[in-house]
């Protein structure tokens, strides 16, 4: 393409509000390049599956955005920038089932905060994005299947048993949309982060409300931001990092047992936190169990590390050491080998929390918290946890493989869950009420002090540095045996630092520092601090992409000729406002019964003399198929290619669609000066003819 043009795939948001600004593109357009994506690669071609559901409204937000850019009346500086959320968020309109098919069809009465925020900064939501059942795991099948790998299929897009945001990853790494929103319990943001090569932030206690999301852990829980760079990282965080006076359905700002430590200010100031010398002069920790494999910690079972990580590693220590970093290797990381000490037989340790508290966070807390979300969202036909159907809360295939090697002690009898609400054993409890709460949330607060902050006080630590993971799992694991057992490890199947970085409240970010040699997937470093020292974790992060700029985009999600856009050269093009334009669809059918299938869609557009342009499935529709009256009546008759999505899901509801299941059309009528308004389209191949209905 010319020097005077550029695409949407890999472009910050930085480039994306330029030539928004400038008139090159509209957020409608900009939309419709996105969905042209999806329906190319993730609803066809190689089928990555990250986003399944799409925003019924996503056109009018947009339409909406490019309304205010004509009236000079930008809500902020993300205005018409399209984003995802994972599908444990709650967004009006759409469905909130969080992966799981007992939800799948549960209505929210709200939107989650972070969702409000970027909705008053105008953002465009296009979509919700893959996950595992109730975020309860990595890469197990939810109601949608799972997502895929954009840079080598033949391993897994996240750990196997903590990814669940791996949609959302996926998604931002092909360049569906300029970010993702996900959570994380364990390790559920940083692990499909770094199999994607992307930034991401897992924040301090309460800097981020997760008011809206559905809980697994609430002592764990963070909504976790994942973009393509440090600065789209901060550009976010602008937003979703104001605060939220509503508290309930935020456990940590809700609790009143202890005090969180104060947080440095990331309402951010870009000048301050972009600084490629932060981390000049600064001691930093490497813990060598991983990076060696090793440790000398007894009691401890020391987290596998292959031979490529190793050396992705030893590149991004001569960098960190470039940049006038102070690297200190280290025999011992007591935040994670004490909590981790097997000799109690309790995996998760924390001291001075009741005896039973591994349990209790696995059975009656969860209980509580999910019967709390449903309590507040008042959906008359799933009100309480007791209203859902205990079996298909995390169903699985009898005998399925993973199991095998997974740690029994961790599991979670989910039937247990819902049989406990429905026996009256909350008897008129909070969540903060359960016998033991109090105790905990102190030694959870004073052994992150102890373990951590005192330890890195004494040796004059800045952060603690490391690879994000031992290795990548295979993405045949549910069939190959030695694939399961590989991907379970230690190591392997969270993220290191595992549980003990979310229980213990300690904050990360992870960039990428590599590609893995013969496997062609990324790579991250993950920096970890002090409670609150948010901000200089991010100038740190900035200060390290910036001089090794290891992010590479995958190379099963290439550029296509529609994601290029033509600078505005001179003085920009004036906005219009694409309400002049009406676009209505009023009936939509296909027809499989010929040799080859066809879409007709049929409805109205004002003034009569628009131009009508019509995409299928991702490819361009040549003008010829639409025809248009005097009157504004047009139809666009169409052949299209018919797809098979395959096993996506284990067919526990049948009548739950993805978009693969469909064929999607997207329209853009498009006014001689300039005004552009858009559709979107699902149709099924097997319905026949019928009024309208968009996604």
């Amino acid at each position: 393409m010319s020097s005077s043009s550029v695409s949407i795939v890999e472009a910050p948001i930085s480039l994306l509000q330029s030539l928004l600004s400038t008139g090159a593109i509209t957020s409608t357009e900009l939309c419709a390049l996105y969905l042209h994506r999806i329906s190319t690669y993730d609803a066809r071609g190689v089928f990555l599956n990250s986003i399944p559901l799409l925003n019924p409204n996503l056109f009018a937000e947009a339409a909406a955005s490019d309304a205010r850019r004509a009236s000079g009346k930008l809500l902020s500086k993300l205005d018409g920038i399209p984003y995802t959320l994972k599908d444990g968020f709650k967004y009006l309109g759409m469905s909130v089932a969080a992966g799981s098919p007992a939800f799948a069809n549960l209505r929210p009465n709200e939107n989650a905060f972070v969702a409000d925020k970027l909705a008053q900064a105008g953002c465009v939501m296009i979509g919700k994005t893959n996950m595992p059942p109730m975020a309860a795991g990595g890469m197990q099948r939810g109601v949608y299947g799972r997502a895929e790998s954009p840079y080598n299929m033949e391993y897994l897009t996240a750990a196997f048993s903590s990814g669940s945001s791996n949609g959302a990853a996926t998604l931002t790494a092909a360049s569906f949309a300029a970010l993702g929103l996900g959570s994380e319990a364990v390790s559920s943001g940083r692990s499909p982060a770094s199999n994607n090569g992307l930034v991401c932030y897992t924040p301090s206690r309460g800097v981020i409300s997760s008011r809206g999301l559905w809980p697994l852990y609430v002592t764990c829980d963070v909504v976790v931001p994942l973009t393509r760079t440090v600065e789209d990282m901060l550009a976010v965080l602008e937003v979703i990092t104001q605060p939220d006076f509503g508290t309930i359905g935020d456990f940590w700002r809700d609790q009143r047992v202890v005090t969180l430590p104060k947080t440095s200010n990331i309402e951010v100031d870009l000048s301050r936190l972009c600084d490629a010398h932060s981390l000049r002069g600064k001691r930093l920790a490497i813990p060598k169990m991983y990076t060696e494999g090793t440790s000398d910690t007894s009691n401890f079972k020391a987290p596998f590390v292959s031979e490529d990580v190793k050396k992705v590693w030893a590149q991004a220590q001569s960098d960190l050491t470039s940049l006038g970093a102070i690297c200190v290797e280290v025999d011992d990381f007591p935040l994670v080998t004490r909590y981790e000490d097997d000799s109690t037989g309790q995996h998760n340790n924390v001291a001075g929390a009741p005896a039973d508290w591994n349990l209790k966070e696995r059975s009656d807390i969860i209980s509580y918290a999910w019967d709390d979300f449903l309590l507040q969202n008042q959906d008359p036909r799933l009100a309480s946890l007791g209203d859902a159907s205990p079996d298909l809360i995390f169903p699985l295939p009898e005998d399925y493989l993973p199991l095998r090697f997974a740690e029994v002690k961790n599991l979670i009898d989910y039937p247990a869950l819902t049989h406990f609400i429905r026996e009256g054993h909350r008897e008129g409890r909070t969540i903060h009420d359960i016998p033991g709460m109090s105790d905990a949330l102190k030694a959870l607060e004073a052994q992150r002090k102890r373990d951590l902050e005192d330890w890195m006080t004494e040796h004059d630590f800045e952060a603690v540095v490391f690879p994000a993971i031992g290795d990548v799992g295979k993405a045949d694991l549910e069939q190959n045996s030695a694939s399961a057992e590989h991907a379970l490890l230690n190591g392997v199947r969270y993220s290191n630092g595992n549980r003990a970085l979310r229980h213990l409240g300690v904050p990360t970010v992870s960039v990428p520092m590599g590609i893995l040699e013969g496997k062609d997937m990324p790579v991250n470093l993950t920096l970890c601090s002090r409670a609150g020292a948010d901000a200089e974790l991010l100038s740190h992060a900035y200060a390290y992409e910036q001089s090794s700029k290891w992010r590479q985009p995958p190379g099963l999600t290439p550029s296509l000729l529609t994601d290029h856009v033509k600078r505005v050269e001179g003085p920009s093009k004036s906005p219009v406002c694409p309400s002049q334009i009406s676009l209505k669809v009023l009936e939509q059918n296909v027809d499989t019964t010929g040799s080859s299938p066809t879409i007709e869609v049929r409805g109205t557009v004002s003034p009569s003399n628009v131009a009508l342009e019509a995409s299928i499935d991702g490819v361009s529709v040549d003008r010829k198929f639409i025809r248009m009256d005097s009157n504004g009546h047009w139809v666009l008759e169409a052949p299209f290619s018919s797809f098979e999505s395959g096993q996506y899901t284990y067919k526990i509801h049948k009548d739950v669609k993805i978009l693969a299941d469909s064929v999607m059309i997207v329209l853009l009528a498009r006014s001689s000066d300039g005004a552009v308004n858009g559709e979107v389209v699902l149709i099924a191949p097997e319905t026949s003819s019928q009024p309208c209905n968009t996604p």
